[in-house]
């Protein structure tokens, strides 16, 4: 079978060790010991006292003193998420999706990413765990945190009832530079999740899913793991668009004019909005071209069913042929055309 972890070929067991250790510290973990009915009934209980938030259904659990993971409402360190109860298209994908879109950005973009894997309910049916990031693991202290749409003062007050959507990468973009030290590294990150998340077709990138924290044993801020990545357009009917938000605050390139989807010269100029010298980004997008094979593969290993996976890749490929790296008159032409 493969790892509920990292998608490798294992012979025993649910998890490799390497996946064992990271998700689970090392314990030998069981599947959970209620089943998704009994979910929705603990989810209902402690609805007015969890601390995650959200609008896709999930609880929050911890170990027992015997090494079960359990429903909790408070110093839980994990988040557990079943296929969800609202009506959505091909929803018993939306498990396998999220995980395979995360073990892609974590193992084959190389992004620091949410540790995360699959764990079965108690009659065998799979879902997505997470770990939490924002907890020391030294102490157990709650980490400082806070999402861009706290940053940039977005609020339903204020901004209405879709106000995570009201804003921009670009803005998000200048947020890091005025509060991250370090912010010429994290821009080049924040780059390749915004590829990421166009290449997979995650419509649902929104501010609430980028944030700052302080690390454990460290007093600046950075941007936290990568987390709730989803090829969303699998599940909900979208426009041509593109992700959660716009690329840029008040700015159409000549190709975003003409085709209403973001190309090759929409990427380039926000590149160079974020201070990416054109050798690096060439680089990126040389790394960006040669992870296609890693991730056919990773997808055709995951939990999706095949269905499900020609879909995500069709999404893929034509996102990174036909938009990323796609001009107005010609086809991307992968030695003549990049920053020429």
């Amino acid at each position: 079978m493969q790892c509920y972890g990292c998608l490798k070929t294992i012979s025993i067991g649910m998890y490799c060790p390497k996946c064992k250790k990271e998700l689970f510290d090392g314990r030998n973990v069981k599947p959970l010991t209620f089943d998704k009915t009994e979910f929705y009934e603990k989810q209902n209980e402690l609805a007015k006292v969890m601390s995650i938030s959200g609008v896709q259904d999930k609880i929050s659990l911890r170990f027992d003193s015997g090494n079960e993971l359990v429903p909790t409402a408070d110093n839980g360190h994990y988040i557990l998420k079943p296929v969800p109860s609202r009506l959505l298209q091909h929803k018993e994908e939306i498990v396998p999706n999220e995980h395979v879109s995360m073990q892609i950005s974590r193992q084959i973009f190389g992004i620091p990413t949410a540790v995360n894997g699959l764990i079965p309910f108690s009659d065998g049916e799979l879902a997505y765990i997470t770990r939490r990031f924002d907890y020391a693991r030294e102490n157990n202290r709650k980490l400082d945190q806070e999402d861009f749409a706290s940053i940039l003062n977005k609020t339903e007050e204020n901004s209405g009832e879709t106000y995570k959507y009201d804003s921009s990468y670009e803005a998000i973009a200048s947020a890091i530079k005025k509060y991250a030290p370090a912010y010429r590294l994290l821009l080049e990150d924040f780059f390749s999740r915004i590829i990421l998340n166009y290449l997979i077709g995650n419509g649902d990138a929104h501010l609430k899913n980028f944030s700052l924290y302080r690390p454990e044993n460290r007093s600046d801020l950075t941007l936290t793991p990568n987390y709730d990545l989803l090829f969303t357009s699998y599940h909900i009917n979208e426009t041509i668009g593109d992700m959660g938000l716009d690329l840029f605050d008040d700015l159409e390139t000549r190709s975003y004019g003409a085709l209403g989807y973001y190309t090759l010269e929409d990427f380039e100029l926000f590149a160079k909005m974020l201070e990416i010298p054109d050798k690096r980004l060439k680089k990126l997008f040389q790394k960006i071209h040669s992870l296609t094979t890693d991730v056919e593969d990773l997808v055709s290993r995951s939990y999706m069913h095949p269905e499900g996976k020609e879909a995500f890749m069709d999404k893929y490929h034509d996102r990174l042929n036909k938009r990323l790296f796609y001009v107005i008159g010609k086809e991307y032409s992968y030695k003549s055309v990049i920053l020429s």
